[in-house]
């Protein structure tokens, strides 16, 4: 793997925290250069096209979450444990005024590649997929997985807009009971 310049490294970074914040629409190389003290031809030297730099950020958002969901499942936790674990990766960014990359992206597919709308879907694949394998372990029906990640998805977009964690967890502590439950 390439290693990438302390610069490059910065400018992904802001790039994530910004698309996390506003959307791919909601910043501009030159917002980015002013934080940076750079030049804008500074960044196009690392990513040429905007498409480039969202790429890049999606990569390297993608493999970090593939990392933690396998550090949550390598962790010998109950079934339970395993799902809070996997809400904190979405709370994480909710305590810091962010939502998912990838659930931003979606928001915007109609201005993006058609290559970063497949790996958005693939991203949102890969974590149904991640939960079909705990709740099949349990003998729950794997289509309970899809209904959890929408509504991981859901509360965390309106824990988003209202700015208010409160329904959050209380929405995904009930609902980790009521799968118990089953």
């Amino acid at each position: 793997m390439k290693k990438i310049s302390e610069t490059e490294q910065t400018i992904l970074q802001l790039a994530t925290d910004l698309i996390q914040t506003r959307g791919v629409n909601g910043f501009s190389y030159a917002e980015i250069a002013t934080v940076m003290g750079i030049k804008k031809a500074s960044i196009h030297y690392y990513f040429p096209k905007k498409q480039d730099l969202i790429a890049k950020v999606l990569d390297r958002y993608n493999q970090s979450f593939v990392t933690e969901l396998e550090r949550i499942r390598g962790k010998k936790d109950d079934f339970s444990q395993h799902l809070q674990d996997f809400v904190k990766l979405y709370r994480r960014n909710l305590e810091s005024g962010k939502i998912c990359l990838c659930s931003m992206l979606a928001t915007e597919h109609y201005s993006l590649s058609e290559s970063i709308n497949q790996a958005v879907q693939d991203f949102f694949q890969l974590n149904i997929q991640w939960l079909q394998g705990l709740f099949e372990e349990e003998n729950h029906f794997s289509h309970q997985a899809e209904d959890f990640f929408a509504t991981v998805q859901g509360a965390q977009l309106i824990a988003n807009s209202t700015g208010d964690l409160t329904h959050f967890d209380q929405l995904l502590t009930d609902k980790i009971k009521t799968i118990q439950k089953k």
